[in-house]
């Protein structure tokens, strides 16, 4: 969503609202169904999984239907607890109009969003005609006029607390914080060929995954390529690792450009893989080194060993929830700087650039000192 019209037309639109509507809930039927809302983006999407699969463990019999975006429906269609999926696409003005008339068709008693800022979103659940919609009260955003019941946001701890105390204004449920995303046919499929030629070179060699960018407007939380080049030929010249680069679309330059300050001795993956083939790609890695996007969570949720470098983001709210990684943080006085991943102070790599590779070399030594694999290719 567009965050200024977002905000030009949707704040207005939710105190007009909040003025001719009433708070007071009126529900009819048992629940047998709930819609979700999360629109963006993988990392989220990713962290609300053992959410929603903890409130289906809970609650079997409430059909769990969630409306994603094209953003995140890819990786969000591999939960298979979900039931049925609606796809907003914010490029579509009168699809929206037509979204919304078949989700009040659906007549949903429950409705909870959770996005963080949106006020499209808020809105949305409120023309769903739900007569219970739960969301975020975040300060200066101006959007929980619509709810019924609000969760106050939080920004001093992890996120998904956030998402489990929204939740819980419905039902209170069991924290589990992870979620292990299942292997498909189609991303085994896709990733054979590569494991293959690894496997052609040398069977016992390890993969070391580098993940350099952070999709379209991520450059602010990126490692330069030349760092990342620097930590690569060291886990080479160090051990008999396979170093492979993954990337989504946006990323496939620098993906290009990391094989080529490595010689090209990497497996450059970028843009190549569907996120079937992404899931099994970090199924089969030793070490995943990124910034904080979409495959640290993945990486975290599937608690394989990792490396992640923060600048702008908050490892405490953001930060992967697997003891098997080491963070490592920007030394920039002015970082962290974000809450609701938008309000960076600079745009540039200035805060990445910040940290030091001898820091990020002794993160993995001391992660791989307790993993035998590494211990015995002399790390």
């Amino acid at each position: 969503m567009n965050r200024t019209l977002d905000f030009i037309f949707g704040v207005p639109l939710i105190w007009i609202l909040k003025l001719l509507s009433s708070r007071k809930e009126k529900l009819g039927a048992s629940v047998d169904k709930i819609l979700f809302i999360k629109l963006a983006a993988a990392g989220d999407t990713i962290l609300l999984a053992p959410v929603l699969n903890s409130f289906n463990l809970a609650s079997p019999q409430i059909k769990i239907h969630w409306l994603v975006s094209t953003i995140n429906v890819s990786l969000a269609i591999n939960l298979p607890f979900v039931d049925k999926f609606w796809v907003f696409n914010s490029k579509d003005r009168l699809g929206l109009i037509s979204l919304i008339r078949e989700i009040r068709r659906e007549k949903y008693q429950v409705v909870i969003d959770f996005e963080q800022w949106a006020r499209g979103t808020a809105l949305i659940s409120y023309f769903s005609g739900a007569p219970i919609r739960i969301g975020f009260e975040t300060p200066g955003q101006f959007r929980s006029g619509v709810f019924t019941r609000s969760f106050r946001k939080n920004f001093s701890d992890h996120e998904i607390n956030d998402f489990f105390g929204l939740i819980s204004l419905f039902k209170p449920i069991d924290k589990t914080t992870s979620y292990e995303f299942k292997e498909t046919d189609k991303g085994k499929e896709e990733l054979e060929p590569t494991l293959n030629r690894i496997k052609h070179k040398r069977t016992e060699q390890m993969k070391i995954l580098i993940h350099p960018g952070c999709g379209k407007d991520g450059l602010a939380r990126e490692w330069p390529l030349v760092q990342y080049a620097l930590l690569g030929n060291w886990l080479m010249n160090r051990t008999n690792a396979q170093i492979l680069i993954s990337g989504g679309m946006d990323d496939i330059q620098k993906c290009e450009g990391l094989n080529k300050l490595l010689n090209y001795q990497a497996v450059n993956l970028g843009g190549k893989l569907s996120w079937d083939g992404t899931i099994s790609l970090v199924y089969n890695a030793d070490l995943v080194i990124s910034g904080n996007t979409g495959i640290m969570h993945l990486a975290a949720a599937l608690k394989k060993n990792q490396v992640a470098l923060h600048g702008p983001t908050n490892s405490k709210i953001w930060g992967p929830l697997n003891p098997n990684s080491v963070v490592v943080q920007t030394t920039c006085g002015k970082c962290p700087c974000l809450k609701l991943g938008f309000e960076y102070h600079r745009r540039d790599q200035n805060c990445m650039t910040k940290i030091q590779l001898d820091d990020v070399k002794r993160a993995v030594q001391l992660l791989m000192e307790r993993d035998r694999k590494f211990v015995e290719n002399k790390i």
